[in-house]
C-alpha cells in the first residue's frame, strides 16, 4: 500500500519532514496521489500545515510552541489557521465577494480551496483562474486530493479544454479563459482569481465572468501601478475584505522570524560620474514631460505609466518619452551590474553556505548568470534559473534545489510570482526594485515556517547615494511595513565592510 511506503520514508527521526512533492519524487508516483493518501490516512500522518506542508508520522514530535497546526474545521471540512477562518468569514459576510490580501507564504491557496469546497457542498460549481501553468498544476493537485469521488476537477489551457458542462471545478489559465465560455451550468457559482491583481489589465479582465454570483480574489499585493483596481477589480470583487500582514503572520507563528540586512556598496569614480549624468538627464527630461505633455508628476508609478503611454503613442513627445525610458534602463543596468555587487556577493558567500537553501534575486538574466559564476567560484553549488531555460530544465533545477543538491539558485523575475519555489531560508536581492509587490513576493520565498525554528534572513544590496539607498527613501513603504516586525534591521555601509565581514556574517546566522 502507498501509505506503508510513505510511512517507511517518514521516519520519526526525520527532523525536517517531507513535502508531498518530495515524497512523490522518491516514490515515483503522482504528487496528487501522495497528497490524497496523506490526507485520507486519518491519524497516521501529521503535517505542519505550511505552504507547502511537511509531513511526519503521527507519533513523531513536531515542535508547535508557536504556529501550531490548526484544529478549527471550517464548513468545507478543512482544518484552517485562525487567519484563514477569519478571512473566509469576512468574505462570507460580504455575500461571498471580496479580495483576501495576505503576504506570500501564509497559505492563501488554502482559503481558496475551502471556498471551492463550500461551493460544491452547496451543489454549486467553481472556476479557479491562475496566471501560469505551474499554478494550475498546484491547484489541481490540491483539489484532486481533497475532492470527494463524486466530484471532478478539469483544466482549461496548456492543452486542456475542460469546462463546467462536464466538471464541477475547472482550473483555467487566464490566457485561455479570457476567450472561452466558462459560465456555471448550475445556479450561482464561484470564481476564484489567484494572483488577482494580474486581472486588472484590459485583456485579462475579460476572464472575469459576471455570471458568477460568488467571487474571491487572492493576492499578496493587491495594488496595481495603474487604475486597474479601481476600474475593473474593485467593481467585480467588491474590494478588499481581509488583509493579513507580517505582524499577525509572525505573531501567530505562520511565518518564520526574520532579520533584514541592508548592505551598501560604493560606485567607482567612473560609475559615479555616469550615474550622476544619467540622473541629471532624467530630472530634466522628467520636468519637460510633466510641463509640456501633462504627464502626471506624482506618484512615481503614475508618472512612469504616463511616460510609457506617451512613448507608445507615436505622436508628439514620444521621442522624448523614449529617451527618458532609455536613460532609465541605462541607470538601472549600471546599478545592477556594478562589480561592487559581485564583491558583496563574495562577502556573503559564507553566510549562504550556512543556510539550508538560498535564493539570489537579480533584475536581469545576464546578472543572474554572472551571480551564478561568482558564487560557484566560492565553492557553492549554484544554478541560474530564468525564462530562457526550457520549462523541463527549470523544473529539474527547482527539484534539485528542493532535494538539497544545490545550495543556491540565482534568478531574475521568473521566481517572483506563479511558480512553486522550494522553501529557502536566506535571500539576497542584488537588483532592488521600487516595487513593493516585488519585495513582498521575494521575501515570501524565505518566510515559510522552518521545522527547526530557524530565522529567515533577507539581504538587500544597494549602491549608496543612489535611488537604491534606503537611507534616501528607497523601499520606504516596504521597510515601514517590516521594521517593527523583523527581529533586526541592520545597515552595513562600505566603510563598515572595509573593516571586515565578521559583523555581516554574524547577522546572516540562522
Amino acid at each position: 500500500m502507498l501509505a506503508d511506503d510513505i510511512g517507511s520514508l517518514l521516519a520519526p527521526e526525520r527532523g525536517e519532514g517531507l513535502t508531498a512533492a518530495e515524497l512523490a519524487r522518491l516514490l515515483e508516483v503522482p504528487e496528487s496521489q501522495v497528497e490524497f493518501t496523506l490526507l485520507s490516512s486519518h491519524g497516521r500522518f501529521r503535517s505542519d500545515r505550511g505552504s507547502p506542508s511537511r509531513w511526519w508520522p503521527a507519533r513523531a514530535t513536531v515542535s508547535q510552541s508557536r504556529g501550531e497546526a490548526p484544529t478549527q474545521s471550517h464548513g468545507s471540512g478543512l482544518n484552517l489557521f485562525p487567519w484563514q477562518r477569519d478571512a473566509l468569514e469576512a468574505w462570507q459576510r460580504r455575500g461571498g465577494r471580496g479580495v483576501v490580501e495576505a503576504v506570500t507564504g501564509t497559505g492563501k491557496t488554502r482559503v481558496g480551496v475551502a471556498a471551492v469546497l463550500d461551493e460544491l457542498n452547496q451543489r454549486g460549481q467553481a472556476v479557479v483562474l491562475v496566471p501560469t501553468l505551474e499554478l494550475q498544476n498546484q491547484w489541481l493537485g490540491q483539489l484532486e486530493a481533497l475532492l470527494p469521488a463524486s466530484r471532478s476537477a478539469g483544466r482549461m489551457g496548456s492543452g486542456g479544454g475542460d469546462d463546467l458542462a462536464s466538471h464541477d471545478v475547472v482550473v483555467a489559465v487566464v490566457n485561455s479563459a479570457r476567450s472561452m465560455d466558462l459560465r456555471p451550468i448550475r445556479q450561482g457559482g464561484l470564481l476564484v482569481a489567484d494572483e488577482c491583481h494580474r486581472y486588472g489589465s484590459s485583456m485579462n479582465r475579460l476572464a472575469l465572468d459576471q455570471r458568477f454570483r460568488h467571487r474571491l480574489g487572492l493576492s499578496a499585493t493587491y495594488a496595481r501601478e495603474d487604475d486597474g483596481n479601481r476600474t475593473w477589480l474593485d467593481p467585480y470583487f467588491g474590494g478588499t475584505c481581509f488583509r493579513l500582514g507580517y505582524a499577525r503572520a509572525k505573531a501567530e507563528g505562520i511565518t518564520a522570524r526574520f532579520t533584514v540586512s541592508l548592505v551598501g556598496v560604493a560606485f567607482s569614480p567612473e560609475e559615479r560620474a555616469w550615474y550622476d549624468e544619467l540622473t541629471e538627464r532624467l530630472g530634466a527630461l522628467g520636468a519637460l514631460l510633466v510641463k509640456r505633455y501633462r504627464v502626471p508628476a506624482d506618484p512615481f508609478t503614475a508618472f512612469l505609466l504616463g511616460v510609457r503611454d506617451l512613448a507608445e503613442a507615436g505622436g508628439e513627445g514620444s521621442g522624448m518619452a523614449r529617451t527618458y525610458l532609455q536613460a532609465m534602463r541605462e541607470r538601472r543596468q549600471l546599478l545592477a551590474e556594478t562589480p561592487a555587487k559581485d564583491e558583496a556577493l563574495r562577502l556573503v558567500a559564507p553566510g549562504l553556505l550556512s543556510a539550508q537553501r538560498s535564493i539570489v534575486f537579480t533584475q536581469s538574466i545576464a546578472v543572474a548568470e554572472r551571480a551564478c559564476r561568482t558564487l560557484s567560484a566560492t565553492g557553492l553549488r549554484v544554478a541560474a534559473i530564468h525564462s530562457h531555460l526550457a520549462g523541463p530544465l527549470r523544473r529539474q533545477t527547482l527539484a534539485a534545489f528542493a532535494a538539497g543538491e544545490l545550495d543556491v539558485i540565482t534568478a531574475p523575475r521568473v521566481l517572483d510570482e506563479g511558480i512553486d519555489v522550494p522553501a529557502a531560508d536566506l535571500a539576497v536581492i542584488v537588483g532592488a526594485s521600487r516595487s513593493r509587490r516585488q519585495m513582498v513576493q521575494r521575501m515570501g520565498r524565505i518566510l515559510r515556517r522552518k521545522p527547526d525554528g530557524r530565522r529567515a534572513r533577507f539581504v538587500v544590496l544597494f549602491v549608496e547615494g543612489t535611488v537604491e539607498d534606503p537611507r534616501g527613501g528607497a523601499h520606504e513603504a516596504f521597510l515601514e511595513e517590516i521594521v517593527d516586525v523583523a527581529d533586526e534591521v541592520l545597515c552595513f555601509t562600505p566603510g563598515i565592510l572595509a573593516g571586515g565581514q565578521d559583523e555581516l556574517l554574524q547577522a546572516l546566522r540562522p
